[in-house]
């Protein structure tokens, strides 16, 4: 069970590098037949085609969190779209949370920053209306790969919802699944992304640390050769030394799609990241925003940082 389990988990990987919204509709093929949740599709949160977001409710007899969960998808700031996650938004509703999957501008229609100002202001649009959709007192950001990356630089570096001149809900956790947070753009494959910045530690998360941060969980596979798992090791540590609060886990054998696939209704899917993310999101119910108090701690299984993004 467990090799096929690992030779499903490789012929999605390779389907997802080759034909990304293909696969991503077979995962979430069960999802769309199983799932019980509220929809508003479409929401524009600014005038472009690309600035609208996907607002998903629990049903109203499941049990109603005050969390509102904004996800943040991966594609190396070069494609995704909002539609391709709505198993992410089934896992999480069925757990009774709100869920709100914008869309952002991509490269070569945009570069750095504009997709991480992009997302900072559906962040914005959804503290000023989310009212009207469900009672929540706190937000919480996900991310996956370069989806990670953004929602790490919405909570290091202030400059983006300062720039929205207008109140950001609470952000009371983040969840950030295999995310690059402290690699520097230096093969041609992202130098253009980032071509107009001087200095790159602009567009490193690990740059902008300071321990005041919310609460994080920090999922990485320790298989992952695409972004190496140093690079969630050297943010959780920064974090820490910080006297902020870091939970970074590492799961064996598992790459860089596995987080975000262990969201799905798949078989081999790893239930053991799902319930991870689960049980942080639910230790999170209280509304408070944990400290220097919150519990903190690294688990680390084996790692390889052989290949792959790496932090400088």
């Amino acid at each position: 069970m467990h090799l096929l389990r690992n030779t499903a988990t490789v012929a999605l990987s390779a389907l997802l590098s080759a034909c990304t919204n293909v696969a991503l509709q077979a995962v979430n093929l069960p999802s769309y037949l199983m799932s019980d949740l509220r929809l508003e599709r479409g929401i524009a949160y600014g005038e472009r085609a690309d600035q609208k977001l996907d607002l998903y409710l629990p049903i109203e007899s499941a049990q109603q969190r005050r969390q509102l969960v904004v996800f943040i998808y991966g594609g190396a700031w070069t494609s995704g779209s909002r539609a391709d996650y709505f198993f992410v938004a089934d896992a999480l509703t069925a757990a009774g949370y709100a869920v709100a999957i914008p869309d952002y501008i991509k490269y070569p229609r945009g570069a750095f920053p504009a997709f991480v100002d992009d997302v900072a202001q559906s962040i914005a649009w959804l503290s000023a209306h989310i009212d009207r959709y469900a009672p929540i007192d706190e937000f919480v950001l996900m991310g996956h790969s370069a989806g990670a990356h953004t929602a790490a630089l919405l909570i290091t570096d202030p400059a983006y919802f300062t720039a929205q001149q207008t109140e950001i809900a609470p952000i009371g956790a983040f969840v950030g699944l295999a995310g690059p947070y402290g690699f520097k753009p230096d093969s041609r494959k992202y130098q253009n992304i980032f071509a107009n910045l001087d200095d790159y530690n602009q567009m490193r998360p690990l740059h902008f640390v300071t321990g005041n941060e919310p609460p994080m969980l920090l999922l990485h596979g320790s298989a992952d050769t695409t972004v190496l798992p140093v690079n969630t090791r050297k943010f959780a540590e920064r974090v820490l030394a910080g006297g902020g609060s870091a939970q970074a886990q590492y799961y064996d054998d598992a790459g860089h799609i596995a987080p975000v696939l262990a969201m799905s209704r798949l078989p081999f899917a790893n239930r053991h990241m799902r319930a991870d993310i689960l049980e942080f999101l639910d230790s999170r119910n209280g509304g408070a925003v944990g400290g220097a108090d919150q519990q903190r701690a690294i688990s680390h299984s084996g790692q390889v940082d052989k290949t792959g993004i790496s932090p400088e």
